[in-house]
């Protein structure tokens, strides 16, 4: 399936994703108050409940880039990583 990204979703992800995405980092980066509000509206995009996410890169990266001040998602993750864990050298 060329083009669409599938990942596999458990317990551990979930919480890195809630950890890295602070409301905070939403605020300041986001057009969303919440992690939660940027799932919500994706939810047409890709199932965020779902053990196997399965999602078009080009739609998440447009999406992304319509709502939020990044290029893709892939940035917006290591961006909010970095934020939270700091930058390794």
């Amino acid at each position: 399936m060329d083009g669409y990204v599938y990942v596999e979703v458990d317990d551990k992800l979930r919480k890195l994703l809630d950890t890295i995405f602070t409301d905070e980092f939403m605020q300041t980066h986001t057009n969303f108050d919440n992690f939660e509000g940027f799932q919500y509206s994706s939810a047409v995009i890709t199932n965020w409940k779902s053990d196997h996410m399965v999602y078009a890169q080009l739609l998440m990266d447009n999406f992304v880039k319509e709502s939020t001040c990044f290029s893709g998602w892939e940035e917006m993750v290591k961006c909010a990583a970095d934020e939270r864990f700091g930058k390794s050298a």
